[in-house]
């Protein structure tokens, strides 16, 4: 049977569902192929997502509604930051990015965003003399409460260096190292005094439209929030205060 036919009964079998496992997409391709190897399927599973016909929400779980992967924008004075911090220190390995993509996704927009540089923990420090000596703006190195209350949001140019957490989920963009949907969703539940604009109704608010409105892995969303010790306490926020789908997060 010719591979359009098969993809159209592919769409016919799971169009209206939310989402679909892995076993029942087995089962689905056996009809057709009886003797289908596990070999395979997994590079029918490779080809179905490189064509976007499936994307992967979590570990054995699919969608057909394909949504496209968030690429947050680069702004000059993030490429600046990166640019001349990879300069400087060429084996570092670091992430950069702006509370300002974040806007997309708010009901109230703040007025003011701050730069945040997440490195490698031995790192902090140097990097915090190397950009004071390049004025780069007013650096703050994992700063507290009081800290944050009095001077990083009334700062024009505040940059935060925190440690970047081993194995987190990370993109290049126009040569730039940057975050993931994945790594900023935990990151912003995660950091609640820092992010003290992004929490309550309006992280409802920002978790909803970044999953009506981009493909999220959830498989690597909880990888990171569990580095990060918050794996279960998030998936409690999803369920309880999200409109995500509740057989999503049982991954």
């Amino acid at each position: 049977m010719a591979k359009d036919i098969i993809t159209a009964q592919l769409r016919q079998r799971f169009g209206k569902r939310i989402s679909f496992s892995r076993k029942e997409l087995y089962a689905f391709y056996t009809v057709f192929k009886p003797d289908l190897k596990e070999t395979t399927f997994r590079w029918i599973i490779y080809k179905l997502k490189e064509k976007q016909i499936i994307t992967s929400i979590s570990k054995g779980l699919f969608t057909l509604s394909f949504k496209p992967v968030f690429k947050p924008d680069i702004y000059k004075a993030t490429e600046k930051i990166y640019t001349s911090v990879e300069k400087q220190f060429s084996t570092l390995k670091f992430c950069v990015w702006t509370t300002q993509i974040v806007s997309e996704f708010m009901l109230h927009i703040p007025a003011k965003h701050i730069t945040i540089l997440q490195v490698e923990k031995e790192a902090l420090e140097p990097v915090y003399d190397f950009l004071k000596e390049q004025k780069f703006g007013d650096i703050f190195i994992q700063p507290e409460e009081k800290e944050i209350e009095r001077y990083i949001y009334e700062s024009a140019k505040a940059i935060i260096l925190l440690p970047l957490i081993t194995k987190s989920p990370v993109q290049m963009i126009n040569n730039i190292t940057t975050t993931t949907l994945e790594k900023l969703i935990v990151d912003l539940y995660s950091d609640k005094k820092i992010f003290a604009a992004f929490q309550g109704s309006e992280l409802k608010h920002i978790v909803n439209n970044a999953y009506s409105r981009y493909a999220i892995d959830f498989t690597k969303l909880f990888h990171y929030a569990k580095r990060r010790r918050k794996d279960i306490e998030l998936r409690q926020f999803f369920a309880s205060k999200t409109d995500i789908p509740k057989n999503i997060l049982n991954d």
